[in-house]
């Protein structure tokens, strides 16, 4: 990609000490509260009007002018096909309303007065390739970026791609325009479009597509090789020891990134490992485990089946009692049709029998009459009384065996009679025996299934009140564990907080010697060889904060921690004082940073806010105007105020429309909290405080025993949760052992 870079305007800008421009160190600009980043230029040699609108109230229009860097014809040829910059467009972005910024493929360099919008256009850069807010170093999310009074902001950027190793050049073209929107409102949102640079046809809205662009180009915004900024730059120039070097190399190149990867690969790889060992170990208990489960999976299976056998028998059954008791009944049926027929047949020979029993008596009594009769007409005639008498007795005989032949009938009819009734009634018992028989069937069938009912229901309450116990269990061991976390939690922050104020009671114990023992290791040392040493200008001024003093103990931590590194820093003129200076530090292993500054006594009024409100700079003392100075240029102290409680911050921001005030750039409470952003909105944001020392000149014996103080409370607080962590353990422990019984 093209590459950028920034001229330095410090000296413009510290020749003119009354224009209410401060002078930076290293490659500092006014532009904002930090240096103006690197930034790119047009092909060709023009002059435009920014707009100026910047953030501040008292920024005004400045010029930016643009020169292009000149190639001839032979050079064409090696210029890259691919990742070049060619333009980049912006619209309502940071100062600028809109601009248009066009490259030439090799060196490109802009220059202008500070606050002309110099650092906005490689921002732009940064945030059109998909990079985030915070590694700009200028807004903390996408709506600080957005123009003051606009909602919305627009960033393009033209990437050249051509030649064989071109990105989807059937798809993009010649050129693939980025294009980036910021949207303001409550929440930031940003969309992207990914352009064909030959039709300004959109390919794609993907995020996912732009990362795949900028890898296939190699370009890294978040590489200090890709892009420096300003900030990455100063630190670059004020890091010149060969560790802070190799660092810085390492976080180039990303060696360092690779190297965490390649740790944390490793760790996973040996947690793995240890993993895998420890089921090793446990395995052959699995595998037996697993297999007397199968062992009880298969009874189960086995249990299941006979019992759906079971039922499927007792349906059977229960079926063949019926289909038996019906084929009795079509048997007793079948004999009783067989009785009735006969019973037809007997009262029907019966009937033959009386009707001609009836007849013989009819004719018997005939005969009778006749006999009677001949009887009184034979008395005369004896003789002749023989053949009715004869045929008397024979009629009587006749009659005789009619009479018996009757008897036997009746006999017959009596005995047909009863075998019916003793049919019938056999019929009946037997249809008594067999209702009888499937309803104690059915009712030793109901029986066993409610007795199978009540076991299961039995089975189910108990299996019930073993889940419920198994959910109290579970539950109430969650709570455990998380308690046990939180106490663990608790314990290693506890022993942690011990740890850090042992330390530095330990440090504060030290300082009772020698003051110089609160700024670092190897300090005292320096500071002799520094009187030892020749110098090419002036003695190097520092530590920083050996001359500075706090009015009020209670801003003590807050003001360390914003302050920590420059309190340590040492001042010097030059490149060569600061090379032996850095020589003298490697020799005593002193840590301490080292700024390039020029003694200048700039006016910095101008820049300070409402007289109301308590800065950073109203309650410290200094001993030195020039330490004072670089302080207000490395941490802009005279622009940070301070309250006690994060209330009356609020009602600062809401004061001011939900912004900070004019000239203030943060909000300070106390306990260490800053409330609101230069953005805009409410919000409130912790601060990792620093371990309290001497170093703003508290006295040494007060500090010692608020600090052995302290340490008595977090001692009591270690004890307390180590207490409360073992008494969690003693709690599990004992709904274990009642769980397990």
């Amino acid at each position: 990609m093209a590459k950028v870079r920034s001229k330095h305007t410090q000296e413009d800008a510290g020749d003119r000490p009354n224009s209410g421009k401060r002078s930076r160190t290293g490659t500092a600009s006014a532009d904002e509260h930090s240096p103006a980043p690197d930034v790119s230029l047009s092909p060709t040699q023009s002059t435009t009007q920014d707009p100026g609108h910047g953030r501040n109230a008292n920024r005004h229009n400045t010029n930016v002018t643009r020169i292009r860097g000149k190639q001839t014809q032979e050079h064409r040829s090696s210029e890259p096909e691919i990742g070049i910059v060619e333009s980049v467009e912006i619209v309502d972005f940071m100062c600028h309303e809109k601009a248009t910024v066009n490259l030439c493929p090799k060196v490109n360099f802009i220059t202008g007065q500070n606050g002309s919008g110099k650092s906005a256009i490689l921002t732009a850069l940064i945030i059109a390739l998909g990079g985030k807010a915070n590694i700009t170093n200028r807004a903390s999310n996408l709506k600080g970026f957005i123009r003051e009074g606009r909602q919305r902001a627009t960033v393009k950027v033209r990437l050249r791609n051509r030649g064989p190793d071109a990105y989807r050049p059937e798809d993009y073209g010649s050129s693939i325009v980025i294009e980036r929107q910021l949207n303001g409102g409550t929440t930031a949102t940003s969309q992207y479009k990914l352009r064909n640079g030959d039709t300004g046809e959109v390919v794609s809205r993907k995020k996912d597509d732009l990362v795949a662009v900028t890898d296939h180009m190699a370009i890294q915004v978040d590489n200090p090789i890709n892009i420096l900024s300003q900030d990455a730059a100063r630190e670059f120039l004020a890091s010149t020891s060969p560790d802070k070097m190799y660092h810085f190399f390492l976080k180039g190149t990303q060696l360092h990134q690779l190297r965490e990867d390649l740790g944390a690969v490793s760790q996973a790889i040996t947690r793995a490992e240890a993993n895998i060992e420890r089921k090793k170990e446990v395995l052959p208990e699995m595998k037996a485990e697993k297999k007397r489960w199968e062992r009880h999976y298969e009874d189960m299976q086995q249990a299941r089946n006979l019992s759906s056998q079971m039922t499927a028998l007792s349906q059977q059954m229960a079926w063949a009692i019926v289909e038996e008791a019906e084929d009795e009944v079509k048997q007793a049926d079948s004999k009783l049709d067989d009785i009735r027929q006969k019973v037809a047949k007997v009262d029907k020979n019966v009937a033959e029998q009386t009707a001609a029993i009836d007849e013989i008596n009819k004719e018997a009594e005939l005969l009778a009459e006749q006999a009677r009769e001949l009887l009184r007409q034979l008395e005369p005639l004896e003789a002749e009384r023989r053949v009715p008498v004869q045929r008397m007795e024979a009629a009587r005989a006749a009659l005789q065996r009619f009479r018996q032949t009757e008897a036997d009938m009746n006999v017959e009819a009596r005995s047909t009679r009863e075998r019916i009734a003793s049919l019938k009634s056999e019929i009946e018992t037997e249809r008594a025996r067999l209702v009888s028989k499937d309803q104690a069937g059915k009712e030793k069938l109901k029986l066993a299934i409610a007795a199978l009912e009540d076991s299961i229901k039995e089975e189910e309450a108990r299996i019930s009140d073993l889940q419920v116990e198994q959910q109290a269990y579970e539950e109430r061991s969650a709570v455990l564990r998380e308690t046990k976390v939180g106490c663990h939690r608790e314990v290693d922050k506890s022993r942690e907080l011990v740890t850090q104020t042992k330390t530095s009671l330990e440090e504060m114990l030290r300082s009772t010697t020698n003051r110089m023992n609160a700024f670092g290791q190897g300090v005292v040392e320096a500071l002799d060889m520094i009187d030892g040493a020749q110098w090419r200008n002036s003695k190097p001024i520092g530590p920083i904060g050996k001359f500075v003093k706090l009015r009020d103990p209670k801003w003590s931590r807050v003001i360390e921690t914003t302050l920590d590194k420059s309190l340590n820093a040492f001042l010097v003129e030059s490149h060569d004082d600061r090379s032996t200076l850095d020589a003298i530090f490697r020799r005593c292993r002193c840590q301490s940073n080292i700024v390039i500054c020029k003694p200048e006594l700039f006016d910095y009024s101008k820049g300070e806010p409402d007289s109301r409100f308590t800065t950073m700079l109203n309650v410290l003392d200094f001993q030195d105007e020039v330490v004072k100075r670089q302080l207000i240029n490395l941490n802009r102290i005279e622009q940070i105020i301070l309250v006690d409680k994060r209330v009356e911050g609020d009602k600062i921001v809401v004061a001011n429309n939900g912004k900070l005030p004019p000239n203030v750039i943060a909000c300070m409470t106390a306990d260490g909290y800053q409330v609101g952003s230069r953005s805009g909105g409410l919000s409130t944001q912790s601060t990792n405080l620093v371990r309290e020392t001497t170093r703003l000149g508290e006295n040494i014996a007060t500090a010692i025993e608020r600090e052995k103080q302290q340490l008595a409370e977090r001692q009591r607080a270690l004890d307390h949760a180590q207490r409360s962590l073992r008494e969690t353990e003693q709690e599990m422990e004992e709904l274990r052992r009642k769980h397990e019984r």
